[in-house]
């Protein structure tokens, strides 16, 4: 079986398109996707990239990370519809039904790769300058290094 990456996205991107200007449907996408994902050991081969989605979408919703295009905004929210849809080209409830869910998200995944890997490093370097706490005292770790 051939999967057309290219006539999915298509069929899903009206619904992306909508999707991407309504923040209180996209925060529930992507609750119902964090759901799907903690309680299916079977997406474990994209489990990072699924993780790496959801926190890149919340912290562009919450305007913290604003370093994304629209594009592969809507290519994360047109892996998260195919996910969650469970009549897809191999429908979720039979047997290896993930299959082809998997090979959509690692698709989409490699084709914004170079906008997710940004993400990714921008958010590790956020994580090791936010303040921190050391005994009682709140200080910020880029003064704690010159210290």
């Amino acid at each position: 079986m051939k999967i057309d990456f290219d006539e999915i996205i298509r069929n899903l991107e009206s619904k992306a398109n909508s999707i991407y200007y309504n923040n209180e449907k996209l925060r529930d996408i992507v609750e119902r996707v964090k759901s799907i994902v903690e309680n299916n050991p079977e997406l474990k081969k994209v489990i990072e990239e699924i993780k790496l989605f959801i926190d890149l979408i919340r912290d562009w919703l919450r305007k913290d990370y604003r370093e994304v295009s629209q594009t592969s905004i809507l290519m994360i929210i047109i892996a998260f519809l195919y996910l969650l849809n469970p009549f897809d080209l191999i429908p979720d409830f039979l047997a290896a039904g993930l299959i082809d869910d998997i090979a959509v998200i690692a698709y989409i995944f490699r084709k914004i790769k170079e906008e997710v890997e940004a993400y990714r490093k921008w958010r590790d370097k956020k994580e090791t300058v936010d303040i921190i706490e050391v005994e009682g005292e709140v200080i910020d770790s880029e003064e704690d290094k010159n210290q």
